[in-house]
């Protein structure tokens, strides 16, 4: 009778945890959706979603198979590894601390009525409003203490890398071939997918793997490390032109070779191994509150900061044709019926240079000591290209650039924004504790 008892209460037992292992994951899974959405691509999505539905389904069954639950968890748990970035699974310290700021932020909102938290991802509206930026130190520089660590995690929402080498050697960047200039080859940094989050450096022979934000781009950390004359260069765009001058004179200097890992850039820097070669703080984007209803009573005005959906742009759909599932922010540069030029670094509305709001009219004259490089008339070869390079009349959407025009992808590659899609504008940045914490420009 005892065994039985013991059986039944076992039985129960695994069902209950079962039970509530399932939906601490599905809640989990609906927090990556909220907070990553604007990050992951339709596939990523969908998939994610399918396997949700799954583990949902294998609740509502009336018999208890352990065995298919156990399946459907495990496969919505990798999927969520994959998926969640820093919001699954929490890891550390530092992360519970960004999902505590996350959950207010979220119960403090009227929930998807007035106001929606969104996360900048990208430095595309930099520096009026930041995504994923890097603070680069000196490998020989201190290490930050775990004080400093704690309160630059809750203050500035960075996270600390060390990195030290793996192996003895020159240290070489990995690059990769772009095309020809007449009949020159030409080299850039070797990109890693968006979704990846492992960034390679080669040290002799090694080839040397560590893990990275998947959105971060490390490109300046390199230039800032190894040719930081190059990275202080006032070029108009910024770190992709000073890359140019970098590889053209390790070109010139045969410092470009072939290698067993493929091409590289020999930086003339030998390390040992354990020996430091990083170090910097990843600071990751913006957590704005955006202001859902003001476009409800008022239209949107040129010079405003507009947060809006994507899927209806053909130009961002993915390369199966799927709609973008994200959200982007972007600088109303252009209503219906106006016609925008850019010339010299300055862009004109309707014949008259653009003087307001102060981004725009700080691009407009080049505050590089701000931080403003001024307008680029396109983006490059784009199939739904809209460049500014000669008189452009927008038609019956909204043409939008970025604040930092030379890594922006904005209308002059894809084109004008539907104004249904629309949802709002920032109206508050919630977080990083800095001097931009306060009412949105």
């Amino acid at each position: 009778m005892g065994d039985l008892v013991s059986m039944f209460l076992h039985y129960f037992s695994k069902k209950h945890q079962a039970r509530k292992s399932a939906k601490e994951l599905l809640e989990s899974a609906e927090r990556v959706r909220l907070y990553r959405g604007d990050l992951l691509s339709a596939e990523a999505i969908a998939v994610q979603l399918d396997l949700e539905k799954k583990l949902s389904q294998q609740l509502s069954e009336k018999s208890f198979d352990a065995k298919g639950i156990d399946q459907a968890l495990a496969e919505l748990h990798h999927t969520l590894v994959k998926n969640g970035g820093k919001v699954y699974p929490i890891s550390s310290l530092g992360d519970f601390v960004e999902m505590i700021v996350m959950a207010v932020i979220v119960a403090g909102a009227v929930k998807g009525l007035l106001l929606m938290p969104f996360k900048i991802p990208t430095n595309s509206m930099w520096p009026t409003y930041y995504g994923k930026t890097a603070v680069v130190r000196s490998p020989e520089a201190p290490a930050p203490h775990l004080g400093q660590l704690i309160w630059h995690k809750i203050t500035d929402w960075s996270s600390t890398y060390l990195i030290d080498a793996e192996a003895s050697g020159e240290v070489k960047i990995p690059l990769e071939f772009v095309g020809y200039n007449d009949r020159a080859k030409v080299y850039r940094v070797r990109q890693r997918s968006r979704e990846s989050s492992l960034q390679e450096i080669v040290i002799g022979n090694t080839v040397q793997s560590f893990s990275l934000p998947a959105e971060f781009n490390f490109d300046t950390v390199l230039l800032r490390t190894f040719f930081p004359d190059f990275a202080e260069m006032p070029l108009q765009r910024q770190d992709g032109e000073r890359w140019e001058k970098v590889i053209a004179k390790a070109m010139a200097e045969n410092r470009v070779v072939e290698s067993p890992s493929g091409t590289v850039l020999l930086t003339g820097k030998k390390v040992k191994e354990g020996q430091r070669i990083f170090n910097f703080d990843v600071l990751t984007g913006d957590m704005v509150f955006a202001n859902r209803i003001i476009y409800h009573f008022v239209n949107p005005e040129a010079g405003d900061a507009i947060i809006f959906r994507t899927h209806r742009i053909p130009g961002l759909s993915d390369r199966f044709g799927n709609p973008s599932q994200n959200y982007y922010i972007k600088r109303l540069a252009g209503l219906p019926g106006d016609e925008l030029f850019v010339e010299e670094g300055k862009l004109y509305r309707n014949g008259k240079l653009v003087t307001s709001p102060e981004p725009m009219a700080l691009n407009c004259q080049r505050a590089i000591s701000r931080g403003y490089y001024g307008y680029l008339a396109d983006v490059g070869n784009q199939p739904y290209a809209a460049p500014l390079s000669v008189p452009y009349k927008v038609t019956q959407g909204f043409y939008t650039l970025g604040d930092n025009p030379s890594v922006s992808l904005d209308s002059r590659g894809w084109g004008e924004v539907p104004p249904e899609d629309v949802v709002g504008k920032p109206l508050f940045i919630l977080h990083p504790f800095s001097s931009r914490w306060g009412w949105a420009k």
